[in-house]
């Protein structure tokens, strides 16, 4: 009789232990609304947790670097812009020098390019933070360097101190590729490829080609009576050719922030998609979870009154 007894205490023991152990499982579930808390809970669920919350995560990440990208291309676009209008400015002026001018008048124009070059080496080295988006892989180099001229102050040579790599942001698995992933334009996408200017030359050295093209002409301006047929023709052509350069690269550019504007449409879109498998997977029906937790309850306490029953007297019984 008393093996008996024993049986039926440890087997109450062993049940009100599981009521106990249920409520307080529901218990969590409705502290914070997820379903499963380790993968003992729902082995399947749990496999599917780390699935869905690993490809959130790493849509978060192709999302984050869209929106980078975008910001780094709205920012090499305001710049194109700007270069733009100061290269119409400068056909501007050379047109205006083929037509009869005074001396002073070809040495005002001849200034006033020179001010152009300084303005577009300044646009050419705007900067996203600290980072130059004209400089290629080496963002933290100011791309391009001024060299003046001692005795006339004027900008005798550009040097191109960046290089020739692409900062990639990619979008998909997979290793990064170049031609599809860049965000950004180098210097000599912009300004034509470096030049080295022979050592008879009073300009000597390494010279981006664009700008190199602009100083010869603002020269030939400064001596007060310059070669128009030069500057009709080769000085036109050279400006031509380097507004046809700046508008391809900006072409390039606005090609490239459209497929990352609508790649950051799909992506915003699979976000919400993974959001609402997660939330499916994860989340408590609440209303169920509260029925579920009341009924727990309630067998937990009556297990609680047929213990008082089936246990066998104490001493404390007997003190009372």
């Amino acid at each position: 009789m008393r093996i008996s007894n024993n049986m039926m205490t440890n087997n109450y023991l062993y049940s009100l232990n599981n009521a106990l152990e249920r409520q307080t499982k529901i218990q969590e579930q409705l502290a914070d609304g997820k379903a499963i808390h380790r993968p003992s809970d729902d082995p399947i669920k749990a496999i599917r947790a780390l699935r869905f919350n690993s490809n959130l995560g790493m849509n978060e990440q192709y999302t984050q670097n869209v929106k980078d990208a975008t910001s780094w291309m709205e920012t090499t676009d305001g710049a194109l812009q700007d270069i733009s209008s100061i290269t119409i400015r400068a056909k501007e002026l050379v047109i205006q020098a083929i037509a009869p001018n005074t001396s002073d008048g070809f040495e005002a124009i001849g200034k006033e390019i020179d001010g152009i070059i300084s303005q577009l080496v300044q646009v050419g080295n705007t900067k996203l933070g600290d980072r130059y988006v004209f400089a290629g892989q080496k963002d933290k180099t100011e791309p391009f360097q001024v060299v003046k001229d001692t005795t006339s102050g004027l900008v005798a040579r550009v040097v191109y101190q960046g290089d020739a790599n692409k900062i990639s942001m990619p979008l998909q698995p997979g290793l990064a590729d170049p031609s599809k992933d860049s965000v950004n334009l180098t210097g000599t996408e912009l300004f034509g490829p470096v030049v080295t200017l022979p050592p008879g030359d009073p300009n000597a050295g390494d010279s981006i080609t664009f700008l190199n093209d602009l100083i010869a002409v603002r020269d030939q301006l400064l001596t007060g009576n310059p070669d128009l047929t030069y500057l009709s023709n080769t000085g036109l052509d050279n400006i031509d050719a380097g507004k046809d350069t700046i508008l391809r690269s900006h072409t390039t550019i606005g090609a490239r922030m459209a497929t990352y504007e609508m790649t950051q449409s799909l992506l915003e879109g699979q976000n919400i998609i993974i959001t609402g498998d997660v939330a499916n997977n994860e989340d408590v029906d609440v209303s169920r979870t509260l029925i579920d937790f009341t009924t727990s309850e309630n067998v937990y306490k009556a297990a609680l009154a047929i213990g008082a029953r089936i246990m066998p007297p104490s001493l404390v019984d007997f003190l009372r």
